[in-house]
């Protein structure tokens, strides 16, 4: 009975009166600019979740019970949300929630979103690299940006949903066609790689995890994720084979999920994927000093894409914080993570050029 009365919801006035009707001018607009750093601050951050599979859903019950600065989250998938989103709306929390069933109603729900999460596509399957997925997962980001740039042109993208290395530069070349890319307001979400490197540290060295940061360049694959503990914090010192095994273990993560679980990484992917836009709705905010790791089109590498520091603003990325100095090992992991991820993003490039769309 829900789910049969969140349909009629869907197809009412009362419905889409939930939902921003204006939508931003791309061309020379002085109502509202297309540069959010000239946007006075706000108290709203709508949120949209695109894609209700495993990290999807887990990423909407920990918005809705953590939501921090977002003051709305719309639920966005193929078949319909509704019984999701009832669940989770007992939650006690401020937050409201709301959900759009079906591709053809994805245009309205992505209606002014200030933040699109995209979590739609097939999982990392047992023994497969991530790249296996490429195809099939690049045609539903690309069909999900091409709505992004007609309903929230000025929305923050974050792209959780694998391969990202060559996701993001496929979603680039979609927004560029339809004439929104900017740089700054694209990510592809590496945080995941963070924490695990922070766990495998924190376990080595017997210390609480909570205490520790390792910052992780590169991309998002085993052969391009590169964590760089030679600035580790605390900063102790590891001999050549601890480090050596901290870098193995990082980059087969997920991997070893997949063998055990049977499945993909959800839980610490989503909870990585939270602290992410947590951050992004206070940048929008204006709350300086925010600073992320993502993978975005960057000068710091010959790589068009890399994961790097980043210092947040209102308008996204305000300033790339590249990688600075790093040891030989490290360095000699960044020409190979370059490498890779300059032939990967040249073949995304072109998938992306021969989509129609």
């Amino acid at each position: 009975m829900v789910s049969n009365l969140f349909k009629h919801i869907l197809h009412t006035k009362l419905f889409h009166k939930t939902l921003v009707r204006t939508i931003p001018k791309r061309q020379n607009s002085s109502k509202c600019p297309l540069n959010r750093e000239d946007w006075p601050c706000r108290n709203q951050c709508r949120v949209g979740i695109v894609g209700l599979g495993g990290v999807g859903k887990s990423l909407a019950h920990l918005i809705k019970m953590y939501p921090d600065t977002i003051t709305e989250l719309r639920l966005l998938n193929r078949s319909d949300p509704a019984g999701i989103v009832e669940e989770l709306s007992h939650l006690p929390t401020p937050l409201p929630i709301t959900g759009v069933a079906g591709m053809e109603n994805l245009c309205v729900g992505l209606r002014d979103l200030d933040i699109v999460v995209i979590t739609a596509g097939g999982t990392r399957k047992k023994d497969a690299p991530r790249d296996h997925l490429f195809k099939d997962n690049a045609t539903i980001c690309a069909s999900i940006c091409k709505a992004c740039a007609e309903s929230c042109p000025t929305a923050l993208i974050a792209i959780v949903t694998n391969p990202i290395d060559m996701l993001v530069p496929v979603a680039a070349e979609v927004l560029k066609k339809h004439c929104c890319y900017d740089p700054a307001k694209l990510f592809g979400l590496c945080k995941l790689d963070q924490l695990r490197a922070r766990h495998y540290f924190a376990e080595l060295v017997g210390i609480d995890p909570t205490t520790t940061y390792v910052p992780v360049v590169g991309g998002h694959a085993e052969n391009t994720t590169v964590p760089l503990f030679s600035k580790c914090r605390p900063n102790i010192a590891l001999t050549p084979e601890e480090t050596t095994k901290l870098i193995e273990a990082v980059r087969t993560a997920g991997k070893r999920v997949v063998q055990m679980k049977k499945s993909s990484t959800t839980y610490s992917m989503a909870s990585a994927a939270m602290h992410f836009i947590h951050k992004l709705s206070r940048a929008i905010r204006h709350e300086p000093n925010l600073i992320v790791s993502g993978y975005v089109e960057s000068c710091g590498t010959t790589a068009r894409f890399f994961s790097n520091e980043l210092i947040l603003g209102p308008g996204g990325v305000k300033t790339n914080l590249g990688f600075g100095d790093v040891n030989e090992v490290e360095r000699n992991l960044i020409a190979k993570a370059v490498n890779v991820l300059t032939k990967q993003i040249k073949d995304a490039e072109e998938f992306a050029s021969k989509l129609k769309i």
